[in-house]
């Protein structure tokens, strides 16, 4: 069902921005005030939050009647053969917005959706809703934290099957696939996505999972991104396969100290420049800065990557109910990389872990 009070948080920010209706497509944003997941397909359908009175929605008629059962009361639906103009025109000719300031989702929205609003009421104008609906989305409350919890609670199931599966011989692709395995069989639902990345390839920081075969004395990381209910768990552990040596240990026991370091000093009040600044000043001070080549973190939640940003443009202060990611990393070619990530709540008193697998894993 539509979340009213989130609405009614939408509306209010809308009017003190100067926007007369913000407009969501199907996605996170539409899901986190209704509850419901609609697929994008080449029909157009949009919620109109307006600044006063009661959302109103375009849509194919046949999604009309789920909608409805959210608490949408307002609808323009339209059919295959006249076409969505028509129910874009009688949308927005009706709300009054003619002239007016619209809000639309910039990494969202599609040129599609923008024409058939665009001939329906030539004279709006636009922003972007992006920066509104994260000043919402990115304060959880209690029910999104405990969704966050479960998701990590799997996580930390997803590593201790890793665990199981590294060892020298296998390939990145069976250690992908017995972590697949073993989630389903924890009931997870939804969503993995698993990358394995070992000896040099490690040091790529996105590297996809290939057939390559891990070798004694490899680092080898795993990055494991799930859901529950909607909500984002994200982890990644990095693990020697066998025994680890020379720069190799280094580099691990560095990225150890700069994550601890910098969950260390989450708390509300820090932005996410100084955080980010936090597990650098570790990396740098021991002659590693060069390698550390992407930001602290980002925030969860809807998304794998939300606000707020661990880094060093983000000037605004963490506030009770993010959820970030602490995820700093070394990556040197032809060695290989480490990257040690928790998800962690900010509290009013400071900061919760909620992956709480083990971190040092060298020498066990």
């Amino acid at each position: 069902m539509i979340h009213r009070e989130r609405v009614a948080r939408v509306q209010q920010l809308a009017r003190q921005e100067g926007v007369a209706a913000v407009a969501l497509m199907p996605g996170p944003n539409l899901f986190y005030l209704t509850g419901v997941r609609m697929h994008l397909s080449e029909r157009p359908a949009l919620l109109f939050i307006p600044g006063e009175g009661e959302p109103f929605g375009v849509c194919p008629g046949f999604e009309a009647e789920r909608l409805r059962q959210a608490g949408v009361a307002r609808l323009y639906p339209w059919g295959e053969e006249e076409g969505p103009l028509p129910a874009f025109r009688r949308a927005l000719a009706e709300s009054g917005l003619g002239g007016a300031r619209l809000a639309v989702e910039y990494r969202q929205m599609r040129v599609l959706e923008l024409e058939f609003i665009r001939a329906a009421a030539p004279g709006l104008s636009y922003t972007d809703a992006g920066p509104l609906m994260a000043a919402l989305r990115s304060v959880k409350d209690d029910e999104e934290v405990a969704r966050h919890q479960r998701a990590a609670a799997l996580c930390d199931a997803g590593m201790a099957a890793a665990r199981e599966a590294i060892r020298p011989g296998v390939t990145e692709a069976e250690v992908e696939a017995y972590i697949a395995r073993a989630l389903e069989r924890l009931g997870a639902r939804g969503p993995l996505e698993i990358m394995v990345a070992s000896g040099p390839r490690s040091a790529i920081p996105h590297a996809a999972t290939s057939d390559r075969v891990l070798q004694e004395g490899d680092l080898c990381w795993v990055d494991l991104v799930l859901t529950v209910d909607g909500y984002v768990g994200d982890i990644t552990r990095t693990f020697p396969v066998g025994h680890l040596t020379g720069r190799a240990r280094e580099i691990y026991q560095v990225v150890l100290e700069a994550q601890a370091a910098a969950r260390d000093a989450a708390r509300p009040g820090i932005t996410g420049a100084e955080l980010d600044a936090v597990a650098r000043e570790v990396i740098a001070r021991r002659g590693y800065g060069e390698y550390f080549t992407h930001r602290t973190g980002h925030g969860i939640g809807l998304e794998v990557h939300e606000e707020p940003y661990l880094v060093g443009t983000n000037r605004r202060p963490l506030v009770p109910g993010n959820v970030v990611t602490i995820e700093p990393g070394i990556y040197i070619p032809g060695l290989g990389g480490v990257r040690i990530e928790d998800d962690v709540l900010i509290t009013p008193e400071g900061a919760r872990v909620l992956t709480q697998y083990p971190r040092d894993l060298l020498g066990e």
